[in-house]
Formats: structure tokens, C-alpha cells, sequence
């Protein structure tokens, strides 16, 4: 009997002297005092700016935010890092999310910009002037691509090659871009390693003589799950490219741009008067560019709801009004949905997006796009209708959106995707 109680308590004992030792650790780390910890003004001080924060602080241009501004006319500066000549300002508004900024440039004429290269994505529209880009490797100095570029050419340099901007004209050129800086910059926090980097991505670009033909393009048709795509290096101008049914309003077109193997995708759309599609949202830094035409964009956060007018909850509704030049970027998550109130088509340039496009997509949660976030012609708040059938009348015009009902008939014989419709039907409203 002795011999078992002794077994017993030696066996608690494994189990008991542990958790006694563990209780105790933790008890004794309950209590700070006699441990130094730093003041808490330094840890208040930790993070207040990020690594790209950092940087923009010493580019000494003006920083645009808020809602909207007009790549045409806001004010630049003197933007010493690219050179005599150079001027720049950017334009972080509210939806970038600190993923992606925006730059507009202006090269006085015949200025030219210093030679550069940097390990981030980097979509470039030329806004005014005339000029050209030469494009190289360092490994392969002898061998420049040379982009000859006007009002509406698009291009993206290919990651870490060299490029320098010339001004050929007599007027000064202007041109804005969408990057990934903020969040390279972000990570690796260096900017020597950004901007000094070696590394040359081959598999990307090997200075092939015709990579910048856009003849060679590689063209995919719409359905109505996607979108058409041309993975295509150079467009020679996005005001005057041919494009495709859209299907995400009513006879409205666009093409998708992915360029230069770049993450970065970029499209280029176009609605008819009086017509709207429908209301969407996605993750941030889709940079939008009005190009021609005017009318409007409703934005709300998704947190408020599909109907926010009919919740009474029209208040949180923000509105940018179209013209050309106007840029924004619709904040994470919030719906926007774009009019055409004007009497001409409409079309804009969504001139970058969040890292991940149809040929290279991001699988990490908070940056891969999320689907069917497409809000349905039948669950949409009646009032967007209104609204615009107001608008319309007003400028002497009626709205040509097909009634409610038919418009629901396309949704549901598409699956509630994109709404296909035949050349017959899209001729004559764009």
C-alpha cells in the first residue's frame, strides 16, 4: 500500500512541479520592476513615417491628396532628382492605399530627364508634347530601344532597365504615371537597393529590337467572364485605340492592358451618352484619368450597403465630376459607379492598378482583387437611375439606358457577369 502511494504522489508530482514552475514564471513576469525599459516617448516615436513617406519628404515637390486633381493644370516644381528642366509633382490621393502613387512630369522643351532605373512597376502616359524615350540594360548599353512618343502614347518601362524622357517638341510635354513604389519601398526600406540595383530581369526584357511594336501584340476576345486583353508593350495612343464590348454597363467598351510583363495592369474604356455601368469595388490604387467627354462618379464605402440613398444613407455618397485631365483613385473596398451625362462618349484610362493583373496575379490577401463584387442592374438603388435621367434632361438629352427590366434580362442571360452583345448591337452609340 506505502509502495503505492509513493508511486501516486511521484507520478502528480510530474505533472504538478511543471505547472507550479510555469505559474510561477508567469507571476513573476507580471511585475516590471527592476526591468529597464526605454522611454515611451522613443516607443511613440516608432513608425511615424513610412520608408516611402521618408523619401517623399525629400523630393521637395508638391503632394497632392484629397478626392480629384487635373494632371493638366495642377502646379509643379522643380524636381532636381531628374534634372534641369524636369518639373513634378504627386498625386497620392485617397484610394492609393499606400500601394501605388502618382507622378506628373513636365520636361520643358528640349530638356531631357537623367537616366534612371528602379525595382518597381511603372505605367507612363504622355498627357502633351512630343518626344522620345530611350530604353537599355546596363548589360547592354549599345543596344537602346527608342519610343517615339505624342499625346496618348502608353508605355511601361521594363523593370530596372534604364529609360531616359526627351522633349523633341517646342512646347513643354507632359506625362503622368502610376508606380509601385510606396510598397517596394515599404519593404525593403533602402532606396540605394531600389534604385542602384544591378539586377537585370532577362526573362523580362533582353533588348529584343521589336519589343516595343505594338503589331506584336497578343489579343484576347471578351466573353462574359473577362474582359478583352492585349498583352501588348507600347500603344501608340489610348485616345484613338480600337476597343471591345465591356459588358459591365450598357453598350460601354474597353481593352485591358497588360504591359512590359509589368504587375501593374492597365484599360482603357469608353460608355455612350447616357448610359452608367454598374456600381464595383476592389482593393486600392486603380488610377483613373478622364480622357475625353464628361460626367460624373459616385463612390460609397461597401461597409454602407448596396442602396445607400434608399437607406438614407445618401449623405456618404462622394461624387467626382468628370473632365479631361481629372484623376482619381476609388478608395479600398468603396463602390464607384460611372455616368456619361455629357453629349458626347465618354472615355477614361485606368492608368494603373494594385500589383496583380490577368497574366501575373498576387495571391496574398489584402492585394489579390476580389471576385463578383460587381453590383447587380437588379439590386442597385433605383436613385442612380433617377439621377441621372435628371442630369440628362437638364442638358437637353434623355438617358439611353434600356428600362430596368430589360437590363435585367441581359444580367441573367450573362449569369450576372459581363453583358455581351453583338457588333449590330454596340454600333452606333460609341
Amino acid at each position: 500500500m506505502k509502495n503505492r502511494r509513493h508511486l501516486k504522489w511521484k507520478i502528480l508530482s510530474l505533472f504538478l512541479v511543471p505547472t507550479l514552475l510555469l505559474w510561477g514564471g508567469v507571476w513573476a513576469q507580471e511585475g516590471a520592476e527592476g526591468y529597464r525599459f526605454r522611454p515611451e516617448s522613443e516607443y511613440q516615436s516608432l513608425g511615424e513615417q513610412t520608408a516611402y513617406e521618408r523619401f517623399l519628404g525629400t523630393e521637395g515637390l508638391p503632394v497632392y491628396t484629397g478626392w480629384a486633381a487635373n494632371t493638366y493644370t495642377l502646379d509643379v516644381k522643380p524636381w532636381k532628382r531628374h534634372g534641369k528642366g524636369v518639373s513634378g509633382a504627386y498625386v497620392n490621393l485617397e484610394g492609393t492605399g499606400g500601394a501605388v502613387d502618382n507622378w506628373v512630369m513636365e520636361i520643358a522643351p528640349g530638356a531631357a530627364t537623367k537616366p534612371i532605373r528602379h525595382m518597381y512597376d511603372e505605367n507612363v502616359l504622355i498627357l502633351t508634347g512630343e518626344g522620345e524615350t530611350h530604353i537599355w540594360r546596363e548589360s547592354a548599353p549599345d543596344k537602346k530601344a527608342i519610343i517615339h512618343w505624342r499625346k496618348g502614347t502608353l508605355f511601361a518601362p521594363p523593370l530596372n532597365a534604364y529609360h531616359q524622357h526627351f522633349n523633341k517638341g517646342s512646347e513643354p510635354a507632359r506625362l503622368a504615371a502610376e508606380t509601385a513604389l510606396p510598397l517596394i519601398l515599404d519593404i525593403y526600406r533602402n532606396r540605394d537597393f531600389v534604385f542602384n540595383n544591378p539586377f537585370d530581369f532577362q526573362e523580362r526584357y533582353a533588348s529584343q529590337p521589336d519589343y516595343f511594336d505594338p503589331e506584336n501584340s497578343v489579343n484576347y476576345g471578351p466573353n462574359t467572364n473577362h474582359h478583352s486583353l492585349s498583352i501588348v508593350n507600347l500603344v501608340r495612343n489610348v485616345w484613338t485605340m480600337r476597343l471591345f464590348n465591356a459588358g459591365q454597363g450598357y453598350k460601354d467598351v474597353d481593352r485591358h492592358l497588360n504591359m512590359s510583363s509589368s504587375s501593374i495592369g492597365s484599360h482603357v474604356e469608353q460608355f455612350p451618352v447616357g448610359t452608367y455601368e454598374r456600381a464595383h469595388y476592389h482593393n486600392a490604387g486603380a488610377t483613373i484619368v478622364l480622357l475625353s467627354g464628361t460626367g460624373y462618379s459616385l463612390l460609397w464605402p461597401s461597409a454602407i450597403g448596396d442602396t445607400p440613398w434608399k437607406d438614407g444613407k445618401g449623405d456618404q455618397v462622394h461624387r467626382t465630376n468628370w473632365e479631361s485631365g481629372v484623376l482619381f483613385v476609388p478608395p479600398t473596398y468603396w463602390y464607384h459607379q460611372h455616368f456619361n451625362n455629357g453629349k458626347e462618349p465618354a472615355r477614361f484610362i485606368r492608368l494603373g492598378s494594385p500589383p496583380g493583373n490577368e497574366s501575373y496575379p498576387i495571391g496574398a490577401e489584402g492585394l489579390k482583387s476580389r471576385t463578383n463584387s460587381q453590383l447587380s442592374f437588379k439590386d442597385e438603388d433605383p436613385y442612380v437611375r433617377e439621377l441621372l435621367a435628371q442630369e440628362m434632361t437638364a442638358n437637353g438629352a434623355t438617358i439611353q439606358m434600356p428600362p430596368r427590366e430589360e437590363l435585367i434580362r441581359l444580367e441573367e442571360e450573362a449569369g450576372g457577369k459581363f453583358i455581351v452583345l453583338s457588333a449590330e448591337e454596340l454600333s452606333g452609340s460609341n
